[in-house]
């Protein structure tokens, strides 16, 4: 059973799962767009993070759950803690009343629980953890609502780094910013941020939920690198402009746009993740963990690099614009 399955990281997941003859069933809201989960041809249930019958009829006689439902986008301390903590605790608290049986309890994270690493140097799991942001501290919460009952359920904790791939929201905008010729030039340089190509995320995660060694275990899933965001936006350049001529847009203009933003969210006419902070997070703070306890566990090596991951992304999108 998948939750978030309509989400981005979500669908992939599913996709995967029942190209490798998995029998998936997904836990959606009743509001969600489900027109891709139709195309995939798995049983849909509907419930709610506080309808505890809906999740207990979600859960039992599932032998793995994989929770990746959660908020991401601005909100309240409210509804991020009703969204990514009390739902999480929740579930799990669904799993040990209908579903004793169950193989492996897999909560998809994020390294914004952790907060950011220190400068210079590579985070891994034994670090403690700083969250920065309303987000980070309910995923967190969500995290030690998975941790209270690992004496009772076997769990695995997933924290992707940022994910990039085919129908990733911030992904697309920037692709179709540069395909038309502006192309946003960071001065930044050095390593601030890991990453990692969604179909590596995807097999990862799987491949922690299979392994014997991660049950009540923590994972960072990176391609092993760290990246500056300027080397990551040149990247995309070279496959959607090649040579072609383009208008830099100055770094000036992006924290204007940003301050701007920030005006308009404050008198609610847009809602946006985006924003002063948001920027300031991912130009000036490091965000770089360490897969190397993924690859001693279970074996976890990452198979795209960023020109690799870059390259099946564009396509990805040229073959969407043609067809």
């Amino acid at each position: 059973m998948v939750t978030g399955a309509t989400g981005f990281i979500g669908s992939h997941l599913v996709k995967t799962l029942v190209g490798k003859k998995w029998q998936v069933t997904c836990l959606v809201r009743a509001t969600s767009k489900i027109n891709f989960l139709k195309k995939s041809s798995v049983p849909i249930v509907v419930g709610h993070a506080e309808d505890l019958e809906s999740l207990e009829k979600a859960v039992k006689g599932q032998n793995y759950v994989f929770h990746l439902a959660g908020r991401i986008r601005s909100a309240s301390h409210e509804v991020y803690d009703k969204a990514n903590h009390q739902f999480t605790r929740n579930l799990v608290q669904a799993c040990l009343r209908k579903n004793p049986a169950l193989k492996r309890f897999v909560y998809v994270s994020s390294i914004s629980a952790a907060g950011p690493s220190l400068p210079g140097q590579y985070s891994d799991e034994s670090f403690p953890c700083g969250p920065t942001s309303e987000y980070g501290r309910s995923k967190l919460k969500g995290e030690e609502a998975v941790q209270d009952f690992w004496d009772s359920i076997p769990a695995t904790i997933i924290r992707p780094p940022n994910v990039y791939g085919p129908r990733q929201q911030e992904t697309e905008l920037l692709i179709k910013t540069i395909s038309k010729g502006i192309v946003p030039l960071l001065k930044q340089e050095g390593e601030t941020t890991s990453l990692i190509y969604v179909e590596d995320l995807v097999e990862g995660i799987i491949q922690a939920t299979l392994s014997p060694k991660t049950r009540n275990q923590i994972y960072y899933l990176t391609d092993g690198k760290g990246y500056c965001w300027r080397e990551i936006i040149l990247t995309l350049k070279k496959y959607l402009l090649r040579d072609s001529l383009f208008f830099p847009l100055p770094e000036a203009f992006i924290y204007f746009s940003a301050w701007l933003l920030d005006m308009l969210k404050k008198a609610r006419i847009v809602k946006s993740y985006f924003g002063r902070k948001a920027w300031r997070e991912m130009t000036q703070t490091q965000w770089l963990f360490s897969a190397s306890k993924a690859e001693k566990d279970f074996g976890f090596r990452a198979r795209y690099n960023l020109d690799d991951g870059i390259k099946e992304t564009v396509d990805y999108y040229k073959l969407k614009s043609i067809s």
